[in-house]
């Protein structure tokens, strides 16, 4: 009983010092051993790129442990073959982070889990709902410097690792080594 009263008091404590912080990613990224299988015929390809937005929002301290639900627009556009393939993923998912302070810059480390929760696709300039089913992980480290007591902006990069599905005719799974930028804002 004492331990778990002990628990309540570290928590209560921590939440003290803690702060709400919202963030706002625009990334760019070019696939790297990539796997593309189409109808079960593996295809060689050429180029893959992943862009996109993600919104964060974020609990913890402001030089320490962070937790957060993020929410993401990944964009694919895969060229094999003679062939584009055009999709994007909304997913949902969560995040947790380290942020350290070096003088005035604050390096946060980060690894986060994505899931889709819907998807589209764009062939021949038609914009179509698609089925696409899977999940992101990825890495990063983001450099942020303060502008004022709460705006933040950042720079950094990462690595991500994806295996997506669209029913049984199309697989992709590969890295994409990205990097991005950033806005934040802390409550």
């Amino acid at each position: 009983m004492r331990r778990f009263v002990l628990c309540l008091m570290l928590v209560f404590v921590s939440t003290l010092f803690a702060e709400v912080f919202a963030n706002f990613d625009s990334f760019l990224g070019a696939g790297v051993s990539n796997d593309l299988v189409v109808e079960g015929q593996r295809k060689q390809i050429d180029v893959l790129t992943n862009y996109g937005l993600q919104f964060g929002l974020d609990y913890g301290l402001h030089r320490g442990l962070r937790l957060g639900a993020i929410f993401s627009s990944q964009s694919f556009s895969v060229r094999f073959e003679g062939e584009i393939l055009n999709f994007g993923l909304l997913c949902a998912g969560f995040e947790g982070l380290f942020a350290m302070g070096f003088l005035d810059i604050v390096l946060q480390v980060s690894g986060e889990a994505h899931w889709v929760i819907s998807s589209f696709s764009c062939q021949d300039g038609q914009l179509s709902r698609a089925s696409y089913t899977g999940n992101l992980f990825a890495g990063k480290a983001v450099f942020e410097k303060f502008l004022s007591e709460n705006l933040s902006v950042a720079v950094g990069g990462g690595l991500k690792y994806f295996s997506v599905r669209e029913l049984d005719s199309i697989g992709l799974k590969g890295f994409v080594p990205f990097a991005l930028l950033r806005i934040g804002y802390s409550f």
